[in-house]
């Protein structure tokens, strides 16, 4: 009786047992492909009126920065949230920021008003 794969078969991929499946065609992107989908997930999050979709997002952008991955892409979707009225998100914003502001100058300069405008406020 031989084992079942660790992986979904619904997934469609051809990767043996253990071999990792990410669940896309190598010649489409392979799993690069996955994370600018992802990203667009996050910028759509981030761009609408409900905190907690804001606040999902940036846990999962933060998350992504810790395991070392690279969120400098979604620096213009995150800045425009730190003029956000619920501090959790605010919060997890200046974190972003910390990481990203050196790397990203020019946005940075250019996002002063908005950060002028998170702090005017309560």
């Amino acid at each position: 009786m031989s084992a079942a794969p660790a992986y979904s078969e619904d997934k469609g991929g051809s990767a043996g047992p253990g071999e990792p499946e990410y669940g896309h065609d190598p010649a489409s992107g392979g799993i690069f492909s996955s994370d600018y989908k992802r990203h667009d997930d996050l910028k759509e999050m981030l761009d609408t009126n409900k905190d907690s979709l804001k606040l999902e997002a940036m846990k999962r952008i933060v998350a992504m920065i810790a395991r070392g991955k690279n969120a400098s892409d979604l620096f213009p979707a995150v800045v425009k949230n730190v003029a956000c009225k619920n501090i959790e998100v605010k919060k997890l914003v200046y974190v972003y920021l910390v990481r990203y502001a050196e790397e990203q100058q020019d946005l940075a300069l250019q996002s002063i008003s908005t950060f002028q405008r998170g702090l005017k406020s309560s």
